[in-house]
């Protein structure tokens, strides 16, 4: 989930910087039974807190906690804690994560997972039209928070800080490392404000920053540079854009002019009528944003640009179909509650317009201030462009959407700490940012001059958002830091290429990060694949077109592999491929599949995640016909062709082709 960003402007009600003064009895941690995701050693149970701690007749609601115990003998060395931020999603569920990647901490570190108030097992929220995205969605916000009542503004950082001290304080916990990530930064940066004196580190990654911009202007422009980096250090991409800075002004020109319209078909061949324009361009490089393959939408969309400048829509066409908002968020008291989402951050934000004015009024200010953005600001898009994709999203994905001007007034305004609120200097502290990261470094590191000046901030050069999630590079200095209270050795975290781990969650080589070079039409306009010295090769020109086509047929599919909700896949120009889930590896079937209008595969591929490793027998027909043999290492920087054997044409051929 994305951070989120606040300015300052009008308040109302009574504005409070801490918890209010109000006498509570001392909290108890009640244990129960652990969930499915839990180790065998976790401890579960519940904290009691007021739901309102200034009014001492609140009722009260559980805050559920997780706590695995640390697995060396003796008292742990101190608790980590962490928040995945948002806002709205569970940290409960998402365990099993953090204890992988901090497995090297949790020797002498417990770690415990608490679900903010009003999200996951701790009373969430659940407000039906914004959690399965049923109606007007302006509607659905004002109907949750009036559902609400008094506690609509009850759901913020202040509060979450303080429902975690209540339950450290419950479970007898001195000290804490409190690890936030994303929106998760606000969260470290109020328990810091209200509670220091508990805080033994934090550390930020990829952190919400302050800022004075409702609309967060570094956000479209940060997403074409992320693109344009991800282009250039692909192999693929870099071999077929030489300028993708300048294809990507291109394209937005285009469909600023002309929107591009048709039907696209995503990667389980279902259909959807399409205007692709300048918010579907900004739909298609943020969304999917998180989903493994890493960064295949920037990766693509420059050889879809060109193929579009060639008068063919379909690639693009299926990279919007691919790229829909969410229609569905699942359960409340899942892995995230929408309702949530909006009531922290309706609650900690301070928007350009007066949160105490009647709701017409406030889509009036919100309207005047949108039109106050500079033509320069949101470039390489238009500013209606980027103001009409934010307020378009169905959930606050995006930081300074519109949707809180229907949510209900503060009666008490609490923000999370004060503006410019110094970090405590007496607690260790270690932010992270990544070369990749939507917010942009930049952007994070105006955080900084509120740390003390010896505060590290590492910047992950082929991390995305949340680095520690994408790198192990990042996880290690983490866990470092944890252990030590000093970052060390941070040089891995400038390699461009090795940087970040297999999206696919192996074991195998370093994530390198993939583009496709071109979307052929047809096989005499590939890009050819390279004749391997080391075999005897009798390819020509045309059978190096087709060899490149046939096995970027079957790379295609692996990529769209996460994008497939059942057991067929559709290939981007026809025909399927067949999936098959095992224990340890995939089977792909492909069937009359073409990357290129003129050359179909059929046959049979097998991808292991563990190591990346797909190897594939493909009969292939077209301009010339043939069996081919394709093995390759996917994401692996060591390792960045396939090798393509066998007879296109009755000529023997032994190629390279680039796995992407």
């Amino acid at each position: 989930m994305t951070g989120r960003g606040a300015v300052l402007g009008c308040v109302v009600g009574v504005l409070v910087w801490g918890a209010a003064d109000v006498a509570v009895a001392a909290p108890v941690a009640v244990f129960g039974k652990c969930g499915p995701t839990a180790a065998p050693n976790a401890r579960c149970g519940t904290v009691a807190v007021p739901l309102d701690r200034a009014n001492p007749a609140s009722a009260t609601i559980p805050i559920a906690f997780q706590l695995t115990p640390h697995s060396d003998p003796g008292p742990a060395v101190s608790t980590i804690v962490i928040s995945n931020g948002g806002p709205g999603v569970s940290n409960v569920l998402s365990d099993p994560i953090w204890g992988d990647r901090l497995a090297g901490a949790l020797k002498t570190h417990d770690l415990i997972a608490i679900d903010h108030r009003g999200i996951g097992a701790s009373a969430a929220i659940d407000c039906l039209g914004l959690q399965h995205v049923q109606g007007n969605q302006l509607d659905a916000a004002r109907t949750c928070g009036t559902s609400l009542g008094a506690a609509s503004d009850r759901y913020g950082s202040g509060d979450v800080a303080d429902d975690i001290d209540d339950v450290r304080a419950g479970l007898g916990i001195d000290k804490i490392d409190y690890y936030g990530v994303s929106y998760g930064g606000v969260d470290v940066r109020a328990y810091a404000y209200r509670h220091a004196d508990h805080l033994r580190s934090a550390i930020l990654d990829s952190p919400d920053f302050s800022t004075d911009d409702a609309f967060f202007r570094t956000l479209p422009g940060a997403m074409a540079k992320i693109a344009v980096r991800v282009c250039r250090r692909s192999p693929a991409c870099s071999a077929g854009e030489q300028q993708p800075d300048v294809a990507l002004r291109q394209l937005i020109a285009r469909v600023f002019a002309k929107p591009v319209v048709g039907t696209g078909y995503d990667a389980s061949g279902r259909a959807h009528v399409l205007k692709v324009d300048e918010k579907a361009v900004l739909g298609i490089l943020y969304d999917n944003y998180f989903a493994d393959p890493a960064f295949l939408n920037q990766g693509e969309i420059f050889a879809a640009a060109r193929a579009l400048q060639k008068g063919d829509k379909t690639p693009l066409l299926r990279l919007a179909a691919e790229s829909n908002a969410p229609t569905d968020f699942g359960d409340a008291d899942g892995a995230q509650s929408v309702g949530a989402d909006y009531a922290v951050f309706c609650s900690d934000s301070v928007f350009p317009w007066d949160k105490a004015a009647p709701e017409a009024t406030r889509r009036a200010q919100y309207a005047a201030a949108a039109k106050a953005v500079p033509p320069t600001a949101t470039a390489p898009f238009s500013v209606a462009a980027w103001t009409g994709f934010i307020a378009s999203q169905p959930v606050l994905l995006i930081p300074g959407a519109d949707a809180c001007t229907s949510w209900p007034a503060p009666t008490r305004l609490e923000p999370p700490f004060p503006p410019g609120q110094p970090f405590p200097a007496s607690v260790p502290a270690l932010l992270f940012g990544g070369g990749l990261d939507y917010l942009d470094v930049a952007a994070e590191k105006t955080l900084l001059p509120l740390f003390p000046a010896s505060t590290p901030f590492v910047t992950v050069a082929n991390g995305g958002h949340v680095t520690t999630l994408w790198s192990r590079c990042a996880a290690g200095i983490a866990v470092r830091f944890l252990n030590t209270l000093q970052p060390g050795d941070t040089s891995c975290a400038g390699d461009t290429q090795g940087a970040t781990g297999n999206p696919f969650g192996g074991a195998g080589g370093e994530l390198q990060v993939q583009g496709v070079g071109s979307f052929p039409l047809r096989a005499a306009g590939a890009l050819p694949a390279k004749r391997d010295k080391t075999a005897r090769d009798e390819s020509n020109a045309l059978s190096r077109r087709v060899a490149a086509v046939a096995w970027a047929a079957a790379e295609d599919a692996v990529y769209q592999l996460p994008r497939v909700s059942g057991t067929t896949g559709r290939a981007l120009r026809g025909g399927t491929f067949k999936v098959r889930r095992g224990r340890t590896k995939v089977t792909l079937t492909y069937r009359r599949a073409r990357f290129s209008a003129d050359v179909e595969v059929s046959g049979t591929a097998t991808f292991d995640p563990a190591t990346s490793r797909l190897t594939g027998r493909l009969h292939v027909t077209g301009p010339l016909a043939g069996t081919l043999d394709v093995r390759a290492t996917l994401w692996d920087p060591d390792k960045p062709s396939a090798t393509v054997r066998g007879v296109l044409g009755g000529d023997r051929v032994a190629l390279l082709a680039p796995a992407r």
